[in-house]
């Protein structure tokens, strides 16, 4: 039996060869015993079929795992370097090892003969198309190969993905502490999955809020900042302030980033207000700038309570405080607070 386990979702790949390493045998030593690790990049057709004829000790089937080897197989065959030339490409990097069509194809003519007693399982992080995985796939319709595709959700689908994970690890969350480990770890799944069971054992059973995610959570420090930038799109003078100075006095926030995230904020409402203009759906203008459907609604009021002259002449006094604090016409500070007092006159 072959599987192919593939895709850019690392914590996924992983659990799914450790749920078919797991279906080789109840005893996890014997599992291990059995189990033959290869380097894709490197292993002669020789190496690959002394490793799956070899039989099981005291089990039913062994365990191959090869990593690389589609990747391998779907590269240009290179030519071997003359005498005195160094295998280098343009950009100056080693090139992978050599394939030749020799070993390709024998390579691709052994997923034929994989005996029954080995779980073959080849691990790619990207399959780039080609011979084996063609071959991988008329296997697959004929019974003999198992493809397992390990996706990392779609950015709507995050926000589910994250529920479905806290439930399998009964773990519970509310909605801010789901939102926010969306917004702010992103589509780290591995991170994710960490950051709930840490929630969770934090937690001791009771729901795990938002405000449980900020306190743990490194990658919530931004969420003062998100906040920021949305109380000046809305005009809200008091709370921008505020949290202004907590960014700047108690987060440390370098002013710069702090700019750049200001700006960012600003071209996305441009951006929004732009493709309002031509008439896009709000969903697809959610896709186009990568925006959660879940904060279109507050962007969509802020960009409403604006014209474009406004928004562009936020623009400049954001691109002037910039210039202010990197000529040392202000300090720091000085720049933050006359573009905060303009902002809000705008």
């Amino acid at each position: 039996m072959i599987a192919l386990i593939h895709g850019p979702a690392e914590l996924l790949r992983a659990e799914a060869l450790a749920e078919l390493a797991a279906s080789c045998g109840d005893d996890p030593e014997l599992v291990d015993l059995n189990t033959t690790r290869l380097d894709g990049r490197t292993v002669s057709p020789s190496g690959l079929e002394n490793a799956c004829d070899t039989l099981p000790f005291l089990a039913e089937q062994r365990l191959v795992v090869v990593e690389g080897l589609l990747a391998r197989l779907a590269a240009p065959t290179r030519t071997k370097a003359r005498a005195g030339e160094t295998p280098e490409d343009e950009s100056g990097e080693e090139p992978a090892p050599e394939t030749s069509r020799g070993h390709a194809k024998s390579i691709l003519a052994y997923l034929d003969h994989v005996p029954p007693t080995t779980l073959l399982v080849l691990v790619e992080e990207n399959t780039a198309g080609g011979p084996a995985l063609r071959k991988l796939q008329e296997l697959s319709r004929e019974g003999r190969a198992k493809i397992i595709t390990c996706e990392k959700p779609k950015r709507n689908d995050l926000p589910n993905w994250i529920r479905a994970r806290a439930q399998q690890r009964k773990v519970k969350l509310d909605a801010g502490a789901v939102m926010d480990l969306a917004e702010f770890v992103g589509d780290e799944l591995r991170q994710i999955d960490q950051e709930i069971a840490k929630l969770g054992d934090y937690a001791g059973g009771r729901t795990v809020t938002r405000e449980d995610v900020r306190k743990l959570t490194p990658a919530t420090r931004a969420a003062s900042v998100f906040e920021l930038v949305d109380a000046l799109g809305s005009g809200n003078g008091p709370v921008a302030g505020r949290l202004m100075t907590h960014a700047l006095d108690i987060d440390g926030e370098p002013p710069l980033r702090l700019l750049g995230m200001i700006a960012r904020h600003y071209r996305q409402l441009i951006q929004l207000k732009a493709l309002q203009a031509q008439g896009v759906r709000t969903p697809d203008i959610a896709r186009t700038l990568g925006i959660f459907e879940w904060k279109m609604t507050g962007l969509v009021n802020q960009a409403n309570r604006h014209s474009f002259a406004r928004l562009q002449q936020a623009m400049e006094r954001i691109l002037a405080a910039d210039e202010s604090i990197k000529t040392g016409r202000m300090t720091d500070r000085e720049a933050m607070d006359v573009l905060l007092a303009e902002l809000m006159q705008s």
